[in-house]
């Protein structure tokens, strides 16, 4: 039996939690004739606890502990976008704000997974892995159109890709805990 910690762990759970649990009020199978202000404060926590706190913690071990072997800069950058991602959506959730600028916010973080899924291709990551990251691009590139208020349509995609998220993200999370 090993010792050795794997924080990835915590850090694919999280993801997985926190697109599945968006997903599910996205596409509208959560809670129905319910206080908007309350479901939205609800998922800001499990967008900042989930999908932000696991993330940057995992991402801090990547960092300082180099649990990721070769690739525990690349591993702990992307988990760290993420984890900021998810805090800034969860504060957006619970503050609020102009939905345009996190729109462009979507546009500009676009790049930086298209860099991050070149990188996964080039260093022969797992077909899972990298199916996650061309789903986040496909994600954010719909995210646009959703926060500028372009049609319900939009946000129900979004959320049928945040579902596929967690679903691809599995293998991630049977890897790091030693299943695959």
């Amino acid at each position: 039996m090993s010792t050795v910690i794997n924080p990835e762990v915590i850090g694919v759970f999280g993801l997985m939690v926190t697109v599945i649990v968006f997903g599910l009020e996205q596409v509208g199978v959560g809670v129905k004739g319910g206080n908007l202000s309350e479901i939205s404060k609800s998922l800001a926590y499990i967008a900042i606890i989930f999908g932000g706190v696991t993330q940057i913690f995992t991402s801090l071990c990547m960092y300082l502990f180099s649990v990721g072997g070769d690739h525990s800069l690349y591993l702990g950058t992307v988990f760290g976008f993420f984890g900021l991602f998810w805090v800034m959506v969860g504060v957006f959730f619970i503050k609020g704000g102009d939905k345009k600028v996190l729109a462009h916010f979507f546009g500009v973080s676009w790049f930086l997974i298209l860099a991050f899924l070149i990188i996964a291709i080039q260093d022969a990551f797992p077909w899972y892995f990298i199916t996650v990251l061309v789903l986040i691009l496909g994600l954010l590139a719909v995210l646009i159109p959703a926060w500028y208020g372009k049609g319900a349509i939009w946000g129900r995609i979004a959320g049928v890709i945040n579902i596929l998220i967690g679903l691809f993200a599995i293998p991630i999370f049977l890897g790091a805990i030693g299943l695959m």
